[in-house]
């Protein structure tokens, strides 16, 4: 497995794991959006970052997070199943239910319709069951499928990665820097990271002198 297919598991492992996460956050009072609206005053004071001062903006990019995100993978899991997922076996002999043969056939066609590990093109597809049934492709676990070529394995991780980039967003779990603006004393620029529910800090892209914004506000 490479490296590029192991970071893409992680991501769809990362998307399964938080999808009831995005959507209690649909109702819930999500993290404050970053960077920050108004950057200058954040600089100011720290008062200005507030976790309890949770906005309608947030809730409804969270909304947008979880169709966007079903938008792309759910297409990518039809699409997918659509070269990789053997037909459902029908060996039915038109016999009917009275003929051994064709009750055991036809049996058998019912399991394999059923399978749980089938990708379904109709039922319950949300985003969380499409990244479960693509990481499991990833990982190569048995069920009707033939295996995934290169080509299939790259489309998989560029759309994965993006999904995963968005969760984080959305559950600010993904730390993330900015431009300030400001200049420290030696001469480089101040650069902001947070995001990820974590105390903000501003760090110097030449010295690499690092300060929590209480120190930056003193």
């Amino acid at each position: 497995m490479t490296t590029n297919t192991t970071t893409a598991l992680a991501q769809l492992d990362l998307i399964a794991a938080h999808w009831t996460d995005l959507h209690q956050l649909r109702t819930a009072r999500p993290h404050d959006a970053w960077p920050p609206a108004s950057l200058q005053a954040y600089l100011r004071t720290v008062e200005e970052y507030d976790p309890s001062d949770r906005s309608a903006p947030v809730r409804l990019h969270v909304i947008d997070t979880i169709r966007t995100v079903e938008l792309v993978l759910i297409p990518l899991a039809d699409h997918i199943a659509s070269r990789i997922q053997r037909p459902v076996i029908n060996a039915a002999t038109g016999k009917g239910w009275s003929d051994d043969l064709h009750r055991q056939a036809a049996l058998l066609s019912a399991r394999d319709s059923a399978d749980p590990t089938r990708w379904q093109y109709t039922g319950t597809r949300t985003g969380q069951h499409a990244a479960q049934w693509l990481a499991a492709r990833l990982r190569q676990q048995p069920g009707p499928f033939r295996p995934l070529n290169l080509r299939e394995v790259e489309e998989i991780q560029h759309i994965a990665a993006g999904a995963a980039e968005r969760v984080e967003h959305a559950l600010g779990i993904r730390r993330r820097t900015v431009g300030t603006g400001h200049i420290c004393g030696c001469g480089g620029e101040l650069f902001l990271e947070g995001g990820d529910g974590r105390p903000p800090t501003l760090v110097c892209d030449a010295c690499a002198r690092s300060l929590t914004l209480a120190d930056a506000a003193a």
